[in-house]
């Protein structure tokens, strides 16, 4: 047998025994839970300014009647963990559970992940070093208006042109402020 096809082979072979990754983040799930809490980093920038590319975010477990409207929650979906903003709680009765309107704070469309898919809530964020804990002092009110205006970005998706460019307008002030606090802090 020659070098290359040996190498063919091999690598044909680790091709075929990949973990999927839903297998990898139902078993970081179930790690996560047992720690009652793990670091990961932002892959995105779906919630900027908050959160970063490289940010880390702490993800406590959580039950799903303890989330509440403005929480940053992780969620599976498919083959990836997405942190998102909850907008909106729907209770379907003791046997149906909860549902979540999600969305990130810099898109303008949302979301319904279901209880099961809920990872955890993200309690503390590690912005380059420092870390900041999301439920006390500024912090909390900050979170409360930007799901505000989050929501209202949300809701009144303006139909007509000129709306929508007063909507743009406020929208990206908001961002604009926001980097302006982060960057200060």
């Amino acid at each position: 047998m020659d070098i290359q096809s040996d190498c063919k082979d091999r690598k044909e072979n680790l091709e075929n025994s990949k973990i999927p990754k839903s297998t990898i983040i139902d078993l970081w799930n179930d790690l996560n839970k047992k720690n009652k809490g793990s670091w990961i980093s932002v892959l995105s920038g779906s919630m900027a300014p908050l959160l970063q590319i490289d940010d880390k975010v702490l993800i406590r477990s959580i039950k799903p009647d303890e989330i509440n409207f403005g929480d940053i929650i992780v969620f599976k979906d498919a083959d990836r963990l997405v942190v998102h903003r909850v907008i909106r709680k729907y209770h379907h009765g003791v046997c149906e559970g909860y549902t979540f309107l999600q969305k990130g704070d810099a898109t303008t469309t949302a979301e319904i992940s279901s209880e099961e898919d809920v990872v955890g809530k993200v309690v503390s964020i590690n912005k380059n070093g420092r870390v900041i804990d999301q439920n006390t002092g500024i912090w909390k009110f900050y979170n409360v208006f930007i799901t505000l205006f989050s929501t209202s970005v949300y809701y009144l998706k303006p139909k007509n042109r000129i709306l929508k460019k007063i909507s743009r307008f406020f929208f990206n002030g908001v961002r604009s402020s926001s980097n302006f606090f982060l960057k200060k802090i």
